[in-house]
């Protein structure tokens, strides 16, 4: 098409817009219809849905992991996991570990007690509980009509961890249990956090997951707290109320810092509010989570810190808090 002709074309264009625009004013439209046509003038298609209305429409896919050994994943997060994706209209994927031992040399092994018996029982265990698991998830997906997809994957003991981060990368949300008891349940949750670059959602060791009508933000301002907060959209806008949670005593902070998040919540349509407390635990983790109980809170938001000192991975004092006892479901984002 020549530049003459392309000229032609647009001022054509440009032409009967304005005429539209002119009937348009006679017929007494609304401002918001000679915006689209202004719009239009520009190059831009105002009938297409907001970003917002799209991410809406978009199926959330959420993640869980399930643990075969050396302990196995408890039944409740199965129950917690189906119940919070069918809440949110979300698909399930339930992804099994499997656990293989490498086999020690003959040399060693000769040393050591039935030690062949003992990684044959080993791996044979984890394999049986894959599958008690993956049919637990896919009868109670199937009850609860949520769309759910599961697999095995197998893996060492020394990458068990670092294999789960690596899976929940491609997911939206990971949902994960955090048991006192079970230590690996707490290292499983780490990984997560810090490895996936995804959010996660702690569920304590009790039935828990339904509606999230009233939501917490522990807010402080930092990166963390901020992509937290970014991470847990889609449950800040069905909340019916959400609070925005500000711990002093524990750190300087600026006094309107929540209040203006609260502020900027209300413009987009949340119903939310600032709350500010005195730290007053030893845990700043168990403070946050019993303010949080204590407004009647369904859910938690935060940031999740941790930072290497040497060859060791050390925890901020709330994430350390939050993932040794959590008391409700926290959104955990890093």
């Amino acid at each position: 098409m020549s530049s003459n002709h392309q000229l032609q074309v647009q001022c054509s264009f440009g032409a009967s817009l304005t005429r539209r625009r002119a009937k348009a004013r006679e017929a007494g439209a609304p401002a918001i219809a000679l915006h689209q046509c202004r719009l239009a003038t520009n190059g831009i298609d105002c009938n297409r849905d907001s970003p917002r209305e799209m991410e809406q429409d978009m199926t959330a896919q959420y993640f869980l992991p399930l643990a075969t050994y050396p302990d196995s994943s408890s039944g409740l997060i199965i129950s917690n996991a189906v119940a919070f994706a069918g809440y949110y209209g979300a698909n399930l994927h339930a992804c099994a570990l499997r656990v293989g031992i490498p086999h020690i040399p003959n040399a060693w092994s000769s040393l050591l007690l039935d030690t062949p018996q003992m990684i044959e029982h080993a791996e044979t265990l984890s394999r049986d509980r894959a599958a008690t698991l993956v049919a637990a998830a896919t009868n109670l997906a199937a009850n609860a009509m949520v769309e759910l997809s599961c697999r095995t994957v197998k893996t060492t003991l020394p990458l068990l961890h670092e294999t789960v981060a690596t899976e929940a990368r491609f997911f939206d949300l990971a949902i994960l249990e955090c048991i006192a008891d079970v230590p690996d349940t707490r290292i499983v949750a780490e990984a997560v956090i810090f490895g996936s670059g995804r959010p996660a959602i702690i569920f304590p060791n009790k039935t828990l997951a339904g509606p999230i009508d009233h939501l917490v933000i522990a807010w402080d301002g930092s990166r963390a707290a901020a992509r937290a907060v970014s991470d847990a959209n889609p449950f800040i806008h069905k909340a019916k109320r959400v609070s925005v949670l500000s711990l002093t005593g524990e750190k300087p902070l600026p006094e309107t810092t929540g209040a203006h998040l609260a502020e900027i919540l209300v413009s987009s349509g949340v119903n939310a509010s600032a709350t500010v407390t005195r730290f007053t635990s030893s845990s700043t983790g168990q403070s946050i989570q019993q303010t949080a109980l204590e407004l009647s809170a369904d859910m938690l938001v935060m940031g999740g810190f941790g930072h290497s000192r040497l060859r060791d991975f050390v925890l901020g004092g709330a994430t350390d808090g939050v993932l040794e006892k959590p008391l409700l479901p926290v959104l955990m984002s890093h």
